[in-house]
């Protein structure tokens, strides 16, 4: 396999299939298709990242087999090959709020108990002022503080913005409270980012996981619900996933896991409002179709009526049409 030549060949196609941080692009190569998985260039990092994505792979090739192979990786240029995995993704297949596979939510359960499975000594090494296992309060910091360092960006526009819908200067001071009562857990591998796109559900209807740039190493609760608040669960499909990872997970991993579970719900609305008051802010200001824009401003108006009990909201909540004016006045 000529790695070099495919990546040149995905770069000259650019037929982008997903990705924030990274292109995909389906090339044929000598033995079939493969995906070339390139770096999108400058992008805002709005995610925790701890490990390159090809040592994360390396890592779990033994123990997790439902992730995509990894089969070549490069430093210069940055770029990565991955095994084609035949299928769908299950965004295309099931809108949110949509009953999904059974085959999706039977090996979700199987997925858990493989990455909570995974030993931390064959995994990279964290940096040396990562949090240590089982301390919890310090993991829910790491991510507080994500949030309070997108919020104050030095971004003019966004600072208006924020400033105009009513996000507040600290959107994360009740939470950081709260997170001096997380219970001690031992840390686990951590996806981070499992969600309908990154979800194939291939030919032989098993589902691959795919996109593991924002592995982590953590606290497992929290990558149950950034889960859950990513995938728009019926209420039936919810309590099914719950139920299957708690019987996934290793005892000392459910140790407290009931009441802290609520507290990483609550930070991931933060953060969405957070993060997504830039992303729809642009997203409205460069929609030109009436019903696009309208859309889009009632989802960040929903966004941020979310995150409102959980950072002391004005009164009252920014509507769509408030949302409209003042991305209109902005830009």
């Amino acid at each position: 396999m000529d790695t070099f030549a495919l990546y040149e060949e995905a770069r000259r196609r650019g037929t982008i299939l997903a990705g924030h941080y990274n292109h995909n692009v389906r090339v044929q190569s000598d033995a079939g298709p493969v995906i070339v998985r390139v770096r999108a260039g400058e992008r805002e990092a709005m995610d925790l990242t701890l490990w390159p994505e090809a040592a994360v792979l390396a890592a779990i090739d033994p123990y997790v087999s439902s992730a995509p192979r990894l089969l070549h990786a490069s430093c210069d240029p940055e770029f990565q090959i991955h095994e084609f995995v035949t299928g769908r993704r299950v965004d295309e297949l099931v809108p949110d709020g949509k009953p999904l596979p059974e085959a999706v939510l039977g090996d979700l359960e199987g997925f858990f108990a493989a990455i909570l499975r995974v030993p931390e000594s064959v995994l990279p090494p964290v940096p040396v002022d990562w949090p240590g296992s089982g301390d919890t309060c310090g993991f829910a910091e790491r991510l507080l503080d994500l949030v309070d360092e997108i919020r104050h960006r030095d971004d003019a526009g966004a600072s208006r913005l924020y400033d105009a819908l009513g996000v507040p200067e600290d959107p994360c001071s009740a939470l950081r409270v709260r997170a001096h009562g997380l219970t001690p857990r031992p840390f686990k591998l951590l996806h981070a980012d499992i969600h309908r796109q990154n979800m194939i559900l291939a030919d032989d209807e098993h589902v691959a996981f795919l996109d593991w740039e924002l592995a982590l190493w953590g606290d497992p609760v929290y990558d149950l619900a950034d889960h859950l608040h990513k995938m728009a669960y019926t209420p039936t499909e919810r309590t099914l996933v719950v139920d299957g990872w708690e019987r996934a997970a290793p005892d000392d991993c459910r140790v407290g896991w009931r009441q802290d579970i609520d507290y990483y719900l609550a930070y991931e609305a933060v953060k969405s409002a957070v993060v997504d008051t830039i992303r729809w802010g642009r997203r409205i200001s460069s929609a030109l179709d009436a019903d696009k824009r309208r859309g889009l401003c009632q989802e960040l108006a929903d966004k941020i009526a979310a995150a409102g009990p959980h950072w002391r909201a004005p009164d009252p909540l920014p509507t769509p049409q408030r949302i409209e004016l003042a991305v209109d006045r902005l830009t």
